[in-house]
């Protein structure tokens, strides 16, 4: 998020809890559920190049690298960027043996 949106309190549009309505319906979960699910999908993704996230009390996101190194994220949207600064090397989702690694995972 910019710096701006930051100092206004601005909820990124992904977090239930900014905009309640987007996710009503007869499979509504609460907003803890709703981070846990979208934690899971992020470590599918994750997971070919061994980090993973956890929810931070339903406010942000811990990043956690194989060696034990985490920082904060505000929201999911600063996740990519947060595992290329760890890494200190970009990630390519569209690198065949990227795609290839989560092929692997999902058989």
């Amino acid at each position: 998020m910019c710096g701006l949106c930051g100092l206004l309190g601005v909820v990124h549009w992904t977090e239930t809890s900014a905009h309640p309505d987007a996710f009503s319906g007869d499979r509504r979960r609460t907003i803890r559920a709703e981070r846990t699910h979208r934690a899971r999908m992020v470590n599918a993704a994750l997971e070919p190049v061994r980090m993973k996230v956890a929810d931070f009390q339903a406010s942000s996101y811990v990043l956690s690298s194989p060696t034990g190194r985490s920082t904060i994220v505000d929201d999911i949207q600063a996740v990519w960027g947060a595992v290329e600064t760890m890494r200190g090397d970009p990630v390519d989702p569209l690198d065949p043996a990227y795609l290839e690694a989560l092929e692997r995972i999902g058989r």
